[in-house]
């Protein structure tokens, strides 16, 4: 898998709302500035997402996956630590990764449906998935596209869904006014 060649789409431009299709982006020296910050080496693929695509949804089927920008991580990483101590509830996946390893693992990305993704900095070769609706983690891959294609897989299992659309919705200030359009909805 390589994020250069998804298909970017902005409905706010395809519908004449906004005049263009503007990416957010993160620079590489910004990456590399949140790594050395935190002392960590981010998951493969982590750059190539926020360097490529940037701030926005990564639509996988019916999943859509949002990936936190280095900005983002480096402000809120320790709020989303305290908020695992306090409300952990993925005890029957404490066997593979106990409360006390979660909650010094950083977040990553989240979906739409709140499952989120979190790396411990001991191993950024070891993704796992904190899903909303389930009380068990897993262990979902070892960078960034596996990881995806577990979120797409665990998201399409609960509906049934084999849509194979694979796109990306940039992050579109228009859509903060004017509530969010996905491609269907043009």
């Amino acid at each position: 898998m390589a994020f250069e060649n998804v298909k970017i789409i902005d409905p706010y431009v395809e519908k004449g709302w906004t005049p263009e299709l503007k990416l957010t982006l993160a620079t590489p020296e910004e990456v590399d500035a949140l790594e050395a910050k935190l002392n960590v080496t981010f998951p493969e693929g982590y750059k190539e997402f926020v360097t490529t695509l940037g701030k926005g949804e990564y639509c996988n089927h019916t999943t859509h996956i949002r990936v936190d920008m280095p900005s983002a991580i480096l402000s809120e990483y320790k709020e989303h630590q305290e908020f695992l101590d306090e409300f952990w509830f993925w005890e029957d996946g404490e066997d593979l990764l106990p409360k006390e390893k979660a909650i010094e693992c950083i977040r990553i990305c989240d979906t739409d449906a709140g499952d989120v993704v979190i790396f411990h900095p001991s191993n950024p070769n070891e993704l796992f998935a904190l899903p909303n609706g389930d009380d068990i983690s897993y262990k979902i891959g070892s960078n960034l596209y596996e990881a995806f294609e577990w979120l797409s897989d665990y998201g399409n299992s609960h509906l049934g869904n084999t849509d194979e659309r694979i796109y990306f919705i940039p992050d579109n200030p228009f859509q903060y006014t004017n509530g969010v359009l996905y491609p269907e909805d043009i």
